[in-house]
Order: structure tokens, then sequence, then C-alpha cells
């Protein structure tokens, strides 16, 4: 990789993080169409989707990774200075790892997080792709971290929580199950997206609202997501405990539900 790869020089690219289970990568063919939008939107050259698919697969299978997790990486490529180079043609990484990073007690002890000192700013268009400009989501982390906390919470600009450093957000309320709204500054999450399919198969109302840290305190349950979490229990924020303070009863059954969704998906 050159050392003047605009993905390292500017953050000028993308990336997508996917789990991998019996040696595939799942929902690959949703994270690559987000890949895709994002390379739209960013005007950086992408590969054919065929040609992806068998570079992910060829990467799980020569490093023979059963279970674990693999990282996509889109840059523009070569070039300095603020102008992207016409010709520069883009820099695709891929790299596999095995095993996950949490673990069974994690699950059944949920994550207590800490709000950020800083907010998203949801107007911003890179709110909206998973770009490699992903130092407010590794600061908000390590704050989060240095506090004793297993994930930062971000407010936006009204006041309002919109996603985690690395997660989105739910809670249950009166019975519906509450997501903030694409505009209040989340990254659309994969995730995210297959919970809400997921619970309203089963029957569940499931609405995109905006959330107070009020609201969060004083709801039934929460949980969090993404592709490597999938769906983790939120149990306190700022030490202030959200339901019971530990993990519903919602969550458990979506939990279940979305493993059986992933067997499903991996037939």
């Amino acid at each position: 990789m050159s050392a003047t790869d605009r993905g390292l020089l500017y953050g000028d690219g993308l990336f997508e993080t996917m789990r991998i289970e019996a040696g595939r990568a799942l929902y690959l063919q949703e994270h690559l169409a987000r890949l895709a939008a994002g390379a739209q939107f960013l005007q950086i050259p992408s590969l054919p989707p065929g040609d992806l698919w068998q570079a992910v697969a060829l990467t799980i299978a020569a490093n023979d990774v059963a279970e674990g997790s693999l990282r996509l990486t889109l840059t523009r490529g070569e070039g300095t200075g603020p102008d992207p180079v016409a010709e520069a043609g883009p820099t695709l990484v891929i790299n596999v790892r095995s095993g996950l990073p949490y673990r069974k007690e994690q699950y059944l002890n949920g994550f207590r997080v800490r709000l950020a000192s800083f907010r998203r700013d949801s107007s911003s268009p890179l709110c909206r792709v998973k770009s490699l400009n992903f130092l407010p989501n590794v600061l908000a982390r390590r704050e989060a971290k240095a506090a004793g906390g297993d994930e930062g919470l971000f407010l936006n600009g009204e006041g309002n929580l919109c996603e985690g450093a690395v997660s989105n957000l739910f809670l249950r309320e009166k019975g519906r199950l509450i997501t903030p709204p694409e505009d209040s500054g989340i990254l659309p999450g994969i995730t995210r997206r297959m919970v809400m399919d997921t619970a309203r198969g089963a029957g569940h109302e499931v609405l995109e609202e905006e959330i107070t840290p009020a609201r969060l305190g004083q709801a039934e349950e929460a949980f969090l997501t993404n592709s490597l979490l999938e769906i983790m229990p939120l149990v306190a924020v700022d030490e202030r405990p959200v339901g019971r303070g530990v993990p519903g009863p919602l969550t458990g059954r979506l939990m279940e539900l979305y493993r059986l969704r992933k067997g499903a998906a991996r037939r």
C-alpha cells in the first residue's frame, strides 16, 4: 500500500466490517450495497460486486477463518494535495481475523455506556456513509473506556441521542421498540435494519423517533447493535440504570430471533 494513499493521508475512503460464521461473511450483499452507495456519493470507483464477493471468499479461505471478523477498506488510491487525481485507481484492502471481540459474560451482564463529551454533527453528509474519518468515534470510545464504560454514546446538536461510537441504539417504551431516525446523525447500520425487520416480523411495533437522555432513562429496556456486536443489552448510562439495570426480556427474545434469522441466511 502506497505511503501516499489518500485513505492514509486524508481519510479519503470507506470501510465495512462483517462477521464471519461457518467460513462466510454474513450479510455480505447488504454490506457491499452500502459500500457501493458510499463510493457513489464520494465518487470513488469501486470493483464490480462479483469481484468483491470473490475477493472476500478467497481471503477468508486463504486464512482458514471459520468464525471471526472481516474488514473491507476501499480508498480513492494514491494522490497528494486536497484535489483527487482523476487517473488514480482505488485501493482495496481486506483483513480477516479469527475469533470475536465480545465475551459471553458481556451479553449476560449488558453494556454500561458513557455519554460523549462532544456532540455529533447531524448535518454532516459523512454521518450517512461509513467513511475512514473515524476519529470522533475513536475519541468517544476512549472517553467511555477511561470512565469504566463499554461504549460511548453521542448526542446530536439538538441534544437528542443518536448512536454509539460503534453501534446503533434501541429502547423499549410502552411495549414499542424505538430507534433514532436516520436524519438524527446516525450511520444506518446493517444490523439495525435487520433487527427492525426481525422485530416487525415477530409482531412488534418499531418506530423511528427522537430519543432524549431522559427518555432513555425512563425506558423499560434498551440495547445496542452492530455487525460484530449483533444485539447487546444496554443496562446503564453514566452509572444510571436503564430499566431494571439488567438485560430485558424483549432484548433476549430478539437475540434469539436474530440467531434464527442468521441461520436461515447461511443456508
